[in-house]
């Protein structure tokens, strides 16, 4: 059985480009991510010597027994860095409040770092939230709604999923997103995930967004929820200045680095 290691944004990426296109150039992979010729050809490096991309004259193509789903892969790419703002998110929430988690990786890190705490109404339509949170054993109330199962992310993505979003009235919404953007806000890929957003967060007290600096100005597609929804963002170091000036009115904890020992 084949472990995949911890993944860097940047290595992440890479399979993310070859999911997609199962061939490419050495040098079109660094123009695609922005970064020089002898970075990637590294990064392809370390990558082939872990059996996840495959090289040949001038270019590279993802392993064939590179089957892991992108959540999976998600969920080992900056461990450390989503560890911390889970923990800082934690120290946002009080025992007893109501929370709507996401599916996102980064809700598998905030569910782990919750499931040692007590009282908490957990709402989620992910089963891998879910799971992090029963690790706690009976320490909170875990709602899910019903409908079909997403295989790939093993998320209730549904018509009964969007309706659970709107019928819930949550003390916090904590949510990741695809990309912070000064002039679209928080940015998504995924219609489903976009619409969940958007129902649950409508009704929710407070909007928590989570995420880590490779976000921001990152690429996205659609607006899931513009700054003037959102009250409190956790990110792991000071926002440009763009990005400051579009979330001006909007709470900033930085989860800072642990202090080496």
């Amino acid at each position: 059985m084949r472990i995949t290691p911890i993944l860097s944004a940047r290595h992440e990426r890479i399979i993310e480009i070859l999911r997609a296109t199962p061939s490419i150039t050495t040098g079109e992979l660094a123009l695609r991510l922005g970064v020089s010729g002898e970075t990637v050809r590294r990064d392809l490096q370390a990558m082939a010597d872990d059996g996840m991309v495959e090289k040949f004259h001038g270019g590279v193509s993802l392993h064939r027994d590179m089957q892991e789903s992108p959540f999976l892969l998600r969920l080992r790419t900056n461990v450390g860095v989503k560890r911390r703002l889970a923990r800082q998110v934690s120290r946002l929430l009080p025992d007893g409040a109501s929370i709507m988690l996401d599916n996102s990786s980064t809700a598998c890190f905030v569910a782990e770092a919750l499931a040692e705490r007590r009282g908490m109404t957990v709402a989620t339509p992910s089963l891998e939230v879910a799971r992090a949170l029963a690790q706690g054993g009976d320490r909170h109330t875990v709602l899910l709604p019903g409908g079909s199962l997403r295989s790939s992310d093993m998320t209730l993505a549904s018509a009964n999923a969007l309706r659970f979003a709107t019928q819930l009235n949550p003390d916090y919404m904590v949510v990741s997103v695809a990309a912070l953007s000064a002039r679209g806000g928080c940015l998504d890929f995924d219609p489903f995930e976009v619409e969940f957003k958007q129902a649950a967060a409508l009704h929710a007290r407070t909007v928590i967004v989570v995420a880590d600096s490779s976000k921001f100005e990152a690429p996205g597609l659609i607006t899931s929820l513009p700054w003037s929804d959102v009250q409190v963002l956790v990110t792991d170091r000071a926002l440009p200045a763009d990005l400051a000036r579009a979330c001006a009115a909007v709470q900033l904890a930085i989860a800072e680095a642990a202090e080496p020992s």
